[in-house]
């Protein structure tokens, strides 16, 4: 049932299948257009509500505005009791939809289910397709097998991981010269060959497949979009005030973008961070179980953070980037060498030696 199989071949791209494990169907949670679109739609709706409530009591008269303030005063308990209940109700639905990940050992927050990620995913993959159709690679160039090897290496050594195996996976390489590489939840991994001029060795371009193929192992797309909604929903009360509050659209517009910013600094991009560096983690794993070398992680993050320009890149700025410094990466994984040596070990790959990789990209 494990088993690595190759699948048909396409016009476009090579798919590389592990058979599904079937099981019952899961009952979803919440609908996914809740996830993609709570966010615009949160504030939105703190705008119109805020701004529309300001605009109303603008029109009240004075005598009546102090009438409804001494009823506010006067049943400022049964407000309280209600924000205590609204309060109870939010910690509910999220103690309600924490998972423990055997892979991490932490808890995590996750409301969107891996079959609603699953059709993100998809969604995502066709549209991806259209995009770059054309410059697709075909599956019989040189360079999409050795990638397809290196894949397929790191996808069967860790077949014993359920996030592995009840996924149909494929392989779509871009021509294009950018350096990146990403795997939609539902299992579809793109490279772009600009990755590939990025590294010296396909043991680099195999830790760096192993990288986002842990964020879909870890279920990161589900973490994130379940943590971004939430979020969402917990500051819509706060933002409608704020609108509430303040006299003046272009105040109010100013002071919700400084809200935002905030929020996004102190609460998404750590997460984000976090994320990250948890996949480079878990990711070490995988490629080590793959037999590869992966004494290449550390060095790849050296080789970019030389070859970058970013101002963000820097350690000091890193807060203001979705993504650790590469410096930040290349220390952690340095730190991850010696326990991803011996898991190499353990799984019987060959010693590692200082001699080149057999599949050296600048020999290909």
């Amino acid at each position: 049932m494990n088993k690595l199989v190759r699948s048909f071949l396409t016009t476009s791209k090579l798919h590389y299948k592990i058979r599904t494990l079937q099981t019952s169907q899961k009952r979803e949670k919440l609908p996914i257009i809740l996830f993609t679109l709570i966010k615009p739609i949160a504030r939105i709706t703190s705008y119109v509500l805020g701004r529309n409530v300001r605009g109303a009591w603008k029109k009240l008269p004075q005598e009546q505005q102090r009438t409804y303030i001494e009823i506010m005063k006067a049943n400022r308990g049964k407000f309280l009791l209600s924000g205590f209940f609204s309060g109870t109700g939010l910690y509910y639905l999220y103690e309600s939809h924490i998972q423990y990940c055997p892979i991490t050992g932490r808890r995590k927050f996750v409301a969107l289910t891996p079959d609603q990620a699953r059709k993100i995913g998809e969604a995502n993959f066709t549209q991806i397709l259209e995009e770059v159709e054309g410059i697709i690679v075909p599956e019989s160039d040189p360079v999409y097998l050795k990638i397809s090897k290196v894949a397929n290496a790191i996808l069967h050594a860790n077949r014993d991981l359920r996030q592995i195996y009840d996924k149909t996976w494929t392989l779509t390489v871009i021509d294009a010269p950018v350096v990146n590489a990403f795997v939609l939840p539902s299992g579809n991994i793109f490279v772009y060959t600009g990755l590939l001029k990025a590294c010296d060795t396909y043991d680099e371009v195999g830790v760096v497949l192993s990288h986002e193929i842990a964020h879909v192992v870890l279920g990161h797309v589900e973490e994130k979009l379940t943590r971004t909604s939430f979020l969402q929903m917990v500051l819509l009360v706060p933002m409608s005030l704020l609108w509430v509050l303040i006299p003046h659209d272009g105040i109010g517009f100013i002071t919700t973008w400084f809200f935002n910013s905030v929020a996004d600094i102190m609460l998404e991009l750590p997460f984000s961070r976090f994320m990250e560096i948890e996949a480079d983690d878990v990711g070490l794993v995988l490629a080590a179980k793959a037999c590869l070398d992966v004494r290449k992680a550390p060095e790849f993050w050296s080789k970019m953070s030389l070859n970058r320009d970013d101002a963000l890149q820097s350690e000091d700025l890193e807060f203001f980037s979705t993504h650790p410094a590469d410096k930040t990466r290349q220390e952690n994984l340095e730190n991850k060498i010696e326990n991803a040596i011996k898991i190499r070990n353990d799984c019987g790959c060959e010693k590692l030696s200082r001699k080149a990789n057999e599949y050296t990209n600048k020999s290909s």
